[in-house]
């Protein structure tokens, strides 16, 4: 089972990132390994240079949203993380380091992951669209940033393993799969929406943000 994550507003915006054409890093998972792949990296095969969304597989035995925002967590960076998951309510974004899950809201988190298609789950969080751009721009200008500076050093030989990456870049993504973030909204990017429903290697995206679209926020966009 894969699991997702979806930034949104109630204004219709979500947040979409692109993922590398390349990785310099990745961290264990299935009894593999942390390691690091100097000098060049090695090719991202799964819709490399194209749109995403965070996520990957959950592990056996967790809770789906938890598995979801733990993704969010490594393929993003550690300086956003929640505290308190916003139940469909926009709310401010909490400045905390550690992921803490309100069980109390596990049952509205828990209907909002019943989404589309049987191999993979999303969960869908709102915020403002102040709280989308505040995100954003940590993102892009300390996590992301952290990541580029660790690809470089990497690169050079001055990263010898993967540990030392978070020594010197503590906000650093655990996986070096994201590159970009873009700010999209439902309407105004239709034709791009429409092109990840054309790509074998995004169709699956498409198919999160039409839920999102005409479940969620009701709008009855025909894409």
């Amino acid at each position: 089972m894969q699991g997702y994550i979806i930034l949104y507003s109630r204004q219709g915006n979500f947040l979409i990132f692109e993922k590398r054409e390349e990785a310099f890093f990745f961290h264990g998972s299935n009894g593999s390994p942390s390691a690091i792949f100097p000098p060049d990296g090695i090719p991202i095969t799964n819709g490399p240079g194209k749109f995403a969304f965070p996520g990957g597989a959950i592990n056996s035995g967790e809770e789906p949203f938890k598995g979801c925002l733990r993704e969010f967590r490594e393929e993003c960076g550690n300086a956003i993380s929640f505290g308190y998951l916003p139940a469909n309510q926009p709310q401010s974004l909490l400045n905390l380091n550690n992921l803490i899950i309100d069980t109390s809201r596990y049952d509205i988190l828990y209907n909002q992951l019943n989404t589309v298609g049987s191999n993979y789950t999303t969960l869908y969080l709102e915020f403002s669209n102040d709280d989308l751009r505040q995100i954003q721009n940590i993102i892009v200008t300390t996590n992301f940033e952290e990541a580029n500076q660790a690809r470089r050093d990497i690169h050079y030989n001055e990263i010898k393993n993967y540990d030392s990456i978070f020594q010197y870049y503590p906000f650093c993504p655990l996986d070096d799969e994201l590159g970009q973030v873009e700010l999209w909204n439902l309407i105004r990017e239709v034709n791009e929406i429409r092109a990840l429903g054309r790509d074998r290697e995004t169709d699956w995206y498409y198919n999160m943000i039409v839920f999102l679209a005409n479940q969620i926020l009701q709008l009855n966009i025909h894409y």
